[in-house]
């Protein structure tokens, strides 16, 4: 009996362990911005999702996040709730109920809705971001429909269109969503005309260049750093995140860092306008080389530098949870240093600097130290570089 009970009792604290995985994301603030973290797309079961919007808030607390955008589809909405409960709910219950609930943990909370006319047509979904009613939204689409007879095409670029303006009428920031999706793009990722009608237009602030479901979107990318778009990331969540987010294994879901002069949803929308925003996912970071340099020595802390005759030392430590893969970049030919280094979420590693030959003194009065971050991108196939400048004391110094 004893044996049992102490059996019972390990496999009580086993499960116990394994349910508070502790794993609230840590990314630290640039010079004269603070650093918010956030998902651009989440749904609920007031759309097509399993999850209710309480829960959302509760799973994005859990990850360390600032804020969420709740952008239930407005096509698929919420009547299985009045069919089920009689409940009096509209499409901006879910956001309503998330952001009422957020207020105990500080998380903000973004007015938002995805409109998604067309599924099998360009030009694609957009989520619209601090809109003021998703009702009036779904209402400008739907009066489109059957005014084209058999011509599909035509219903859903206006339907869409005559959305789009009625959020930007709300004064949303627009989103063109997962570009990349089969069912839109089955052989190639494709700008078709009616995306450059629609950015014409005014209805089209920024794209999302990372989706849970259709991974790492290159051609979205490339178009956010090459139009000026916003680089937007988002789950596109519909079941309970742990079912899209291997925890045990220390993932983190996909996040937009946003540079913003102020945690609120007035400091959110300003930097979006901006374009100070980055995406973070699958151990990579996307984004404009102005803000990822910041950031990538905000995450980085040099410290105990050491000088000698022949070499240069010093301890590196990463104080964020983004992992950083530092490659010798072109213009450190004179130096020797590890060609690959690899430093994970509060991890430190130390580096030496040799001069081209180890034995012999450095030779250099000051000299950089140029890397390459693998996986810290400007842009399709182009890494970060950064650069770390030492100057040799006057005892170490060429004669």
């Amino acid at each position: 009996m004893k044996k049992t009970i102490l059996t019972l009792t390990i496999a009580a604290l086993c499960l116990s362990a394994a349910a508070t995985v502790p794993h609230k994301s840590s990314i630290p603030d640039i010079p004269g911005y603070v650093t918010l973290k956030g998902d651009f797309h989440i749904h609920t079961n007031f759309s097509d999702a399993s999850v209710w919007p309480v829960t959302r808030v509760d799973e994005a607390d859990f990850d360390g996040l600032d804020f969420i955008s709740i952008t239930d589809h407005l096509e698929t909405h919420h009547q299985h709730l009045l069919n089920d409960f009689g409940a009096k709910v509209n499409r901006n219950s879910s956001y309503e109920l998330a952001a009422k609930t957020a207020k105990k943990y500080g998380i903000l909370v973004i007015h938002g809705a995805e409109l998604t006319r067309g599924t099998r047509i360009f030009p694609g979904h957009f989520n619209t971001h601090f809109i003021k009613d998703g009702d009036a939204i779904a209402a400008a689409s739907e009066a489109h429909n059957g005014k084209y007879g058999n011509d599909e095409f035509k219903q859903e670029e206006e339907a869409i269109k005559a959305g789009l303006k009625e959020a930007r009428s709300q004064g949303a920031f627009i989103v063109w969503n997962h570009p990349d999706w089969e069912q839109q793009a089955r052989n190639e990722t494709k700008w078709w005309p009616i995306h450059t009608e629609v950015l014409n237009a005014g209805l089209m602030d920024g794209i999302e260049i990372v989706n849970r479901f259709s991974g790492y979107d290159p051609e979205a990318f490339h178009w956010a750093i090459e139009k000026d778009l916003a680089i937007v990331t988002g789950t596109d969540a519909h079941k309970a995140m742990f079912q899209w987010v291997d925890y045990e294994k220390g993932e983190y879901r996909p996040m937009t860092l946003v540079f913003a002069t102020e945690r609120s949803l007035k400091g959110i929308r300003e930097a979006l306008e901006a374009r100070r925003t980055a995406a973070y996912a699958d151990r990579c970071v996307y984004g404009k080389a102005e803000w990822l340099e910041p950031l990538l020595k905000a995450c980085l802390q040099i410290s105990d530098i050491k000088y000698s005759e022949k070499k240069v030392s010093f301890n590196v430590k990463n104080i964020s949870t983004i992992p950083i893969t530092l490659t010798k970049a072109p213009g450190s030919e004179q130096l020797t240093y590890n060609r690959l280094l690899y430093i994970n979420g509060g991890e430190d590693l130390s580096i030496t600097i040799n001069g081209s030959d180890s034995r012999k003194p450095i030779g250099l009065d000051e000299f950089d130290v140029n890397f390459a971050i693998a996986n810290w991108l400007t842009d399709v196939d182009t890494p970060l570089t950064v650069s770390y400048h030492f100057v040799m004391p006057e005892k170490y110094r060429k004669k």
